[in-house]
Parts: C-alpha cells; structure tokens; sequence
C-alpha cells in the first residue's frame, strides 16, 4: 500500500508580512503537512501508526486501532473545510511541555512563546475572505476561527472576554492572517470585511441572567451595529440563533415554521426574547435594506472548550464525575434535551454561511437524551461509582427539546455525524487533560 508522503514543514512559510503573500512552497493541503499515516507492516488500513509533527519536530507517536466509525476527518469538501481531526486536537488539547511554567519557590509564572503556527492553506487573493467573528475567543467562535485559519481566510476576532478567553485563540496571535481585538459589540466597529459570523452573546444560563439588561442590549444593539456594518460593506451576515426562541415547545420536534412558547418575563426571556428580536432585525435589513443574512437555530451544542463552570448540564456532569462528586440533576431527570458536537455546529455554519439558504436553519443533533440518561452515560465513561442526585427544577426549563433538522438536510446537505458517546469521550479526553495540567 502506497505511503502518504510528508512535505517538510521546514519549507512552508508560516510567519510573514501582513501583505497576504505565502510561499510557493506552501502544502496543498493540511494533512500532508501536519500528520503521515504509516502502515504497520500489513496492507490492512485499519493499523496506523501516526507521527504528530511540529516545525519538522516530532511531537508524539500514536499506534491507533480503527474501524469504518472512527472519526478521523471534519468537514466538507464543498467548501473547502475538511480538516484532520487531529489537526483540530493539537490546537485545542493540552500539550506537554507546556508554554507555561509556575515556579513554586519563587510564585513567579513564565511564559514560553513559539514563533511557529500551524500550516494554512494557501489560496489565492481572489478566493481568500476577509471574515469577522464577533464572540471568536468563546467556545463556538474559537473552534470556528480554528476551521477558518485553517482553510486559509483571514479572520477578525472581536471579543469582549466577558464568556470567552484570550487562550482559547492565543495559538493564532501573531499569524499574518489573524487579527484579535477587544471590542463589546453594543459599541459601534468599523471595518471591512467580506462575511460576518455574529456570535457575540452569551449563552449559558448563569452568564445570561448575570445581567439580563447586558444580555438584552447585546442580542439588540449588537446585531444593529452588525447589521448596519454588513450594510455598509456589502458583507454576508450570519447570526448566530438559539433553539432557546421555542421556549418550552408544544411542538415536538421543533421545525423552523414553529413560533414557539416563551415567557416574556421569565428569568430566561433576557435571552429568549433577546434572540427573537435579533432574528426580527435581521430579517427587517434583508427585507429594507437587501442585507445578505443567514439564520442559525443553535441547539444544545458540548465540546472542548466549554467553560467548565459555566452552567451547562454536559460541563457540570463532566466536572463532577472527574471530582468524584454526585452528578446533580434539576429536577426529576425526564426533560430531554437533543446534544451536537461542536465539529457538527462548525461544518453546519461554514456550509450555511456559503449557501444561498436565506431562511431560519435549526442546526442539531435530532437523537433525543433524558437529563438522567446523559447524566448515567457520563457517570459510566468517567467514574462508574458517582452516585445521582435531583435537586429542585429551575424556572422555566423546558420538557423536551428536539430539532427537526429536514431543512439543514435538504438545503445545506448536512448533518450531525458524531454520536453522543463518542462526543462525550472526546469533551472528557479535553477536561481531564486540563485538569492535569493544572489549568482548571
């Protein structure tokens, strides 16, 4: 069986000008210029040996057992986004030695910084996009921004650190195709750019009810100074929605076409009705002003990256199944919930964002999960001998939650190829490894 041959990565230009010039020398595409697949003395492609590389330095070796399930590739070739999913690891998993070290004797921290990044792909100026992440330090836009530099664009992050964490993007500062500013979308910005993934808002529970005005005036005036941005340059606009605008559907499972049922005063409504209106701005610019929009219908997405005390049920039985500490359940554990994972939500909005699918998207995993059925299935990957406990519900939280992803299936040809489980063991793999890292 024929060997995949490595370029060495000596030779492809990672640092430079900010004039968008790249190397001749630059590999066509990422694979072949971060990973080789040897096979293991058999014709068999199931027993690879993979060599992790970095600056033609060996990093780890991995003899790895796969089967026709195994996970090895995000993506879609339609858009030019498949990715190695051990590209995407390297970027967002801990590594050793790491790029800080604490000095117990003296309590002094030192940083370590590589001058080194990742390969890109090298497009032309005519294909490469100038494109806007607004939220892009936060646990969506950062595995966002990671897909996008890797696909060659240049990327704009605005941020205000309020949910999101320099860190999560910090492998990208000092890339030539990168840029990161610290900016509140409730504050006008100004700049030129081809598409615009709206993001900014906060999304958990106890961040959006910290400061339920805050969280209001982001999903309005946010999306007006976004809005009014793509206006001025011509760009695409995509905003990023929320399954959260069915309240607690009387329609299961929820479609596009469903208004929804929504508290308008209830401690959830800063972010249900802020996202509502958002959608209702954004289709009155398309309808007055011909703003090219799309919508995205987020529903209940887990991956690396969460915040780990962020309120999300994932998170939580994540985090106290490592502690050896009682997973808690909200009230009796019936109410469901539907969980992608966040390499499914990316390709989702890259494919929309590049479709001509002007309508509300609901973008979901349709495979249904009670609260004590994630909380047992966590308990066993994790710490079989955790116990269950129910608490009092929360206000408001809905029964059941489930998309009807037929339009995302029709119109985008997408959708979500990572089962609960393995996601699971994945967002698992990335919590225990920062924790032995000492970072949480």
């Amino acid at each position: 069986m024929d060997t995949p041959v490595r370029q060495n990565p000596d030779s492809v230009e990672t640092n430079g000008s900010h004039n968008n010039t790249t190397s001749q020398n630059h590999v066509s595409e990422i694979a072949d210029a971060t990973m080789i697949s040897l096979v293991n003395g058999s014709e068999s492609p199931e027993d690879t040996e993979r060599i992790h590389w970095e600056s033609g330095r060996r990093l780890w070796r991995t003899v790895e057992k796969t089967n026709a399930n195994t996970i090895t590739v995000v993506g879609h070739e339609c858009v030019k986004s498949v990715v190695p999913l051990d590209l995407l690891r390297y970027l967002y998993l801990p590594r050793h030695p790491h790029d800080r070290y604490f000095d117990t004797e003296t309590r002094t921290l030192s940083y370590i910084r590589s001058r080194s990044f990742l390969p890109v792909k090298s497009l032309p100026p005519g294909q490469r996009k100038r494109i806007l992440v607004t939220g892009g330090a936060g646990f969506v836009g950062s595995h966002l921004v990671d897909r996008l530099m890797l696909m060659g664009q240049e990327v704009i992050v605005i941020d205000n650190y309020f949910t999101g964490r320099k860190s999560n993007i910090a492998h990208w500062i000092g890339h030539p195709n990168f840029e990161l500013i610290r900016h509140d979308v409730v504050d006008p910005f100004l700049i030129e750019v081809d598409q615009i993934y709206h993001l900014a808002c906060p999304a958990s529970p106890p961040h959006y009810q910290h400061n339920p005005i805050k969280t209001v005036k982001t999903s309005v005036m946010g999306t007006i100074n976004m809005l009014g941005l793509a206006k001025r340059v011509k760009a695409r606009f995509l905003l990023a929605s929320t399954s959260e605008i069915y309240g607690d559907p009387e329609v299961h499972p929820q479609t596009e076409t469903y208004w929804g049922n929504v508290n308008p005063i209830g401690p959830r409504a800063c972010y249900d009705e802020g996202k509502r209106v958002a959608e209702t701005l954004t289709y009155a610019y398309r309808h007055q002003d011909h703003v090219n929009v799309r919508v995205a219908r987020i529903f209940n997405t887990y991956g690396p990256r969460m915040n780990e005390n962020d309120g999300r049920v994932v998170s939580n039985f994540i985090m106290q199944a490592l502690r050896g500490e009682e997973l808690t359940i909200y009230g009796d554990g019936s109410q469901t919930r539907s969980f992608q994972y966040i390499h499914d939500l990316v390709d989702a909005l890259i494919l929309l964002m590049n479709n001509d699918c002007d309508e509300p998207v609901n973008l979901g995993n349709p495979d249904e999960y009670t609260i004590r059925s994630l909380a047992e299935l966590v308990r066993d990957e994790v710490n079989p001998d955790c116990k269950i406990t129910t608490l009092k519900a929360t206000i408001d939280d809905p029964k059941r939650r489930k998309p009807d992803i037929s339009r995302a299936e029709d119109k985008l040809g997408w959708k979500p190829t990572w089962p609960v489980r393995q996601g699971i063991q994945e967002t698992v793999q990335y919590f225990r490894r920062q924790m032995e890292a000492g970072l949480i």
